[in-house]
């Protein structure tokens, strides 16, 4: 499986511009306290077979990474349609990121998606068997015990709650203007609009883990799905939880 991965992440035409900050606060942390991305899984859209879903989505947890693909014609095929949103798989590796959470919605303890898109903004539309529609690559963070779960999940919360709007998409993160806050520590500093890759990385920080995914402070800096990917990180200390005083 992971070798089908590999093989399926082919060179795109702006790879070039992929690459992490690899002079990043990660380089200069401890190793214990470095994290990075694994290979998890692959599922093909277009493969009959069920026991091919089957394989691909049962590993899949709290925190793991979903890099979507799209075949060069079928991209082309929709971009000519008009989905200019189909433009990114065509340029780069991937066309869009995710990343699994716990459904805030469901009392089941179920999973959703994470993620951004153009005129929604932050939210978790969409649940684990909408992944069956998308043909996609699977990563795991390799200590996402490190991770600060809870503060991840608020974060999906507060960003849910900024989002809804047309401006709920960072249209100028899309073209590398600036992008939306990408290490927020607490609520206020949540920004109201993010791109699929940039409300990754901001969950992420928020939750503990800096990724060195971005190169100038988020200006001028086009942070693509797979830049996330290959991006190190290090694990930073989170402010303290100050508990409401009683009665």
């Amino acid at each position: 499986m992971v070798t089908g991965l590999l093989l399926s992440a082919c060179a795109s035409p702006l790879g070039w511009m992929e690459a992490p900050n690899t002079a990043g606060g990660a380089t200069c942390a401890p190793p214990e306290d470095q994290a990075r991305f694994l290979p998890l899984s692959t599922f093909e859209q277009h493969e009959p077979d069920p026991a091919h879903w089957e394989a691909a989505v049962a590993p899949l947890r709290e925190g793991d990474v979903i890099g979507y693909r799209m075949g060069a014609w079928e991209a082309r095929a929709l971009i000519l349609t008009g989905r200019l949103n189909a433009l990114g798989y065509r340029l780069f590796r991937y066309g869009h990121l995710a990343i699994v959470a716990r459904d805030p919605d469901a009392d089941d303890g179920g999973l959703a998606v994470f993620s951004s898109q153009s005129f929604m903004g932050p939210n978790t539309a969409e649940g684990i068997e909408t992944l069956k529609d998308h043909s996609w690559d699977a990563y795991r963070l390799d200590r996402w015990d490190r991770v600060d779960a809870e503060r991840f999940e608020e974060f999906i919360a507060f960003a849910r709650a900024k989002a809804g709007a047309w401006y709920g998409y960072d249209f100028s993160g899309m073209f590398a203007l600036w992008n939306s806050n990408l290490d927020p520590t607490d609520e206020a500093e949540i920004g109201h609009d993010y791109i699929c890759s940039t409300v990754v990385v901001a969950a992420l920080h928020y939750a503990g883990l800096k990724l060195d995914a971005w190169h100038r402070d988020g200006y001028l800096d086009l942070v693509t799905p797979y830049q996330v990917l290959q991006s190190r990180g290090r694990f930073i200390p989170l402010p303290e939880r100050v508990e409401p005083l009683g009665p």
